[in-house]
């Protein structure tokens, strides 16, 4: 993602949420870690996140994948029995 998409998308969490601020210190702070996402992957991102969220988004709410977690292997076993 360049730096005009990012400053598009910023434009668009403060149009959701009042309180966001920006400015070019914490633009070019944001695009040292999103500058490897595109700008699809992300915008998606934030539409799912201001459906739920009160509060402006994170750097990790836009780039953490839709299932939220880890996957555990479905055959994964724990034995705590092996030494």
């Amino acid at each position: 993602m360049n730096k005009k998409e990012l400053y598009t998308l910023m434009v668009l969490i403060q149009a959701y949420y009042e309180k966001f601020q920006f400015d070019q210190q914490k633009l070019d702070a944001w695009h040292m870690v999103l500058q490897k996402y595109t700008y699809e992957r992300v915008h998606e991102q934030l539409l799912n996140f201001v459906v739920d969220s009160p509060h402006p988004p994170k750097i990790s709410d836009l780039v953490q994948n839709t299932s939220w977690g880890r996957d555990i292997p479905r055959d994964f076993v724990l034995d705590l029995t092996d030494n």
